[in-house]
């Protein structure tokens, strides 16, 4: 399945290369291909920037069981195969886990003295890879500085600690992150209300299982990954700035018109991980674009990233369930959520008490497309109390089988033509990013 699904979303050498090893080895292709991203966008962050300045960093976490996942398989695939373009850079700017806001910036400022002066530059590069990220997790929850500074990281600003010992700044900081967890890990220490800061959103999760079971004696294969450490050289002589062709532009476009409407429908809980896909999308096809030692993203390029993205979604959504089936938590569905309005009600409600009650959860525009999936709910034309002015809608519950036969009066409103798709309440579908849904 996940080979199947990774055909979607392959692109360039870095894909090709993953297709090769992908006999070879018992790791997820997708889980592969996840830490490649990773590693190789940290390799080239600062030197390839997107056309407004903004990075193009791309930071990754497998999510998958012990043993099971074979995430740290994935990494160390990776890894062997990024060895002859950017393995130096791998050996001198990789570290462990970090679990505070002051020594992640104490880590980005000991590489910016080091390299201060020098025929390079400054250089504040440098990888945290995390396969143990559940430990650190629980530390980085007391520090209070921590998730401010690892999401002003993503964004490439500056970042400071200052006590009356010591004063750090770092002003451009170039930081990679690739982490491995479980999903009861995550459903233990990852909580909407933390998403809700931004720091989740900028991580891209992705489920991976074990794609096969080779024999003990097998040997694994590390394929080069073609024109890389051209790639490396190329981006690294001089300042890259990446933009996107006119087809790209276009697609993206449609992508990002789509996506913003469908987050519209989404519930807070699983919005606050997916915000910020549309800047996901971009990045991804950035770094798979500059593998080819190009600056102009394609419209191939474009797909490739948004497949990987949205499989990025569903592993969120997949997530998001499992946390609330171990919590014990009932998400409700924007339907559900308006039949028991309704109810509450006595039946019927106009769009204002509707939305009123909803929040933040819906639009006019949403709450009616929802309207239109629900057998059990017809819309219709009031009435205003003074006879005029515009007449409000009203939401009335129904039959899911008949709609009740009014008798003909001038005081009966008047039908709003909806199509209402004939099936029953039980059927009305739950959010889900799961399968294509643009």
């Amino acid at each position: 399945m996940s080979l199947e699904a990774f055909q979607a979303m392959k692109y360039g050498p870095i894909g090709d290369a993953v297709i090769a090893a992908e006999p070879h080895t018992e790791a997820d292709p997708i889980g592969v291909y996840a830490a490649i991203l990773s590693l190789w966008s940290s390799a080239i962050n600062g030197d390839v920037v997107m056309y407004n300045g903004r990075p193009v960093v791309v930071w990754t976490v497998l999510a998958g069981e012990s043993a099971l996942g074979r995430k740290g398989t994935a990494v160390r695939v990776a890894s062997k195969m990024l060895e002859q373009s950017i393995g130096k850079f791998l050996t001198a700017r990789t570290a462990g886990g970090v679990s505070s806001g002051p020594s992640l910036t104490q880590m980005l400022y000991e590489k910016q003295e080091e390299t201060e002066g020098t025929e390079d530059g400054t250089d504040t590069r440098l990888i945290v890879v995390d396969e143990e990220w559940s430990e650190n997790l629980k530390r980085q929850t007391r520090c209070p500085t921590f998730a401010s500074k690892l999401r002003t990281c993503w964004d490439g600003a500056t970042i400071r600690h200052t006590t009356t010992k010591v004063s750090m700044t770092v002003e451009n900081p170039r930081l990679g992150f690739h982490a491995h967890i479980t999903p009861g890990e995550w459903s233990e220490y990852v909580k909407p209300r933390d998403a809700k800061g931004g720091s989740f959103n900028r991580l891209l999760p992705v489920m991976v299982e074990g794609s096969k079971v080779l024999p003990y004696d097998h040997v694994e294969v590390y394929p080069e990954i073609q024109g890389l450490a051209d790639a490396y050289d190329w981006a690294r002589r001089t300042p890259r700035r990446m933009s996107m062709g006119k087809d790209a532009g276009r697609r993206f476009d449609e992508l990002r018109v789509q996506f913003l409407r469908k987050m519209a429908d989404m519930p807070s809980h699983l919005r606050c991980y997916v915000e910020r896909t549309p800047e996901q999308i971009v990045r991804v096809a950035a770094v798979l674009t500059a593998s080819e030692c190009r600056t102009t993203i394609s419209r191939k390029a474009i797909d490739a990233a948004w497949a990987f993205v949205q499989y990025s979604m569903r592993s969120v959504e997949k997530l998001v369930r499992e946390d609330s089936k171990v919590s014990g938590r009932v998400v409700k569905t924007l339907p559900e959520l308006v039949r028991e309005i309704l109810v509450r009600h006595g039946g019927e409600a106009t769009s204002s008490l509707l939305l009123r009650s909803l929040g933040p959860r819906a639009t006019a525009h949403t709450l009616k497309g929802v309207a239109e999936t629900m057998a059990d709910v017809t819309l219709v034309r009031g009435e205003t109390e003074s006879g005029r002015g515009r007449p409000p809608i009203v939401y009335r519950l129904v039959s899911p089988e008949t709609e009740p036969v009014q008798e003909e009066s001038e005081q009966t409103p008047e039908p709003v033509s909806v199509a209402i798709p004939e099936q029953s309440s039980k059927e009305a579908p739950e959010l889900s990013l799961s399968g294509s849904w643009l």
